[in-house]
């Protein structure tokens, strides 16, 4: 079974993106920050304390993992640049890059590349242009799901007790809106992309005729190399319209199987958490893979494989990792 992770050195990702800065001092710091072993929220609450302001002046563009070196863009607000290259903090590096009117903004990524050790490897695999555009295990967790769907079904008090919360005299909706609309909408979002996951899993086995699947914690993924037209599907939420006819029938199947419809991503007890839905590609491309293999110093006898590539922000790189050597 294939290995990553292995060592902090084994999964590096940074962010693509284009910015216009300038040298000259604006409302706008930005900087790169490297990180080892932070997830990236931590990673900027530990920076706003050094700064001392409050998290909230400061923006990123994405969300890195922990377990990883990564590369990221941020801006801060009304802070120069001293301040910014004196703070000290184990495993955080920040590089100031310029000055900006505007923030960073969520979504200005283009791309994400990847330089990634995959070890305990017995033989070389074949590579891939694409990835099927799931969401991998991180998106998850143990319980997020069955919290957001909890959620829209307005089962509040089922949520309590999932995340083990405290109540009084039957109110359950005050301590889940303590946990703040950021991670109550995640919980929702995760339901809403396993209903994406499920809805790929049915349309990629009537239209693959061959393919692989590799389990996941919620199931399972379905891999070809067979090409495959690409096109937007919804991530279902109050305002989900249907553009394709065979992807609205199947979440009509999901619907009715778990009892659920769109309204009810509508939250009147919390409105801030109702969720109108998105959309996203059925499949990705991916570009620049290059892929080499030497001895697997950690495994005797066994290969590793460096891959580099890039991805669109939002897509998985895992799954280039699974779908290769899985």
């Amino acid at each position: 079974m294939y290995k990553i992770k292995q060592k902090m050195d084994d999964f590096f990702v940074e962010e693509e993106i284009e910015l216009d800065l300038s040298s000259n001092i604006r409302d706008y710091t930005y900087f790169i920050l490297e990180k080892r072993d932070w997830n990236t929220n931590d990673a900027i609450k530990a920076i706003a304390s050094k700064l001392r302001i409050k998290p909230n002046r400061i923006n990123v563009a994405g969300i890195k993992d922990k377990k990883a070196i990564t590369r990221q863009y941020v801006s801060v607000y009304k802070i120069s640049r001293k301040e910014i290259e004196n703070v000290n903090i184990k495993g955080l590096t920040l590089q100031f890059i310029g000055y900006s009117n505007e923030r960073l903004k969520l979504g200005q990524i283009k791309s994400n590349r990847f330089i990634i050790v995959v070890r305990n490897l017995d033989r070389e695999a074949e590579k891939i242009d694409f990835i099927e555009n799931y969401f991998d295990d991180q998106r998850f967790g143990n319980i997020n799901p069955i919290v957001g769907n909890a959620l829209i079904k307005k089962e509040f008090r089922k949520a309590c007790y999932t995340l083990k919360l405290k109540w009084d005299k039957g109110d359950y909706v005050n301590p889940l809106r303590n946990l703040g609309k950021k991670l109550l909408r995640f919980y929702i979002n995760s339901y809403q992309s396993l209903l994406f996951n499920e809805v790929l899993n049915i349309y990629f086995s009537k239209k693959y005729k061959e393919f692989k699947e590799i389990e996941y914690e919620y199931g399972e993924f379905i891999f070809s190399n067979e090409n495959i037209n690409n096109i937007k599907v919804p991530i279902l939420g109050f305002l989900t319209e249907f553009e394709n006819n065979e992807i609205e029938l199947l979440y009509n199947e999901l619907m009715n199987k778990y009892k659920i419809k769109k309204e009810d991503f509508i939250i009147k007890q919390i409105p801030e958490i109702s969720s109108e839905g998105n959309e996203r590609d059925l499949i990705v491309k991916i570009k620049n893979l290059k892929c080499t293999y030497e001895k697997d110093e950690s495994s005797k006898g066994k290969l590793k494989a460096i891959l580099e590539f890039s991805l669109p922000p939002g897509s998985y790189a895992t799954l280039v990792v699974k779908k290769m050597f899985g």
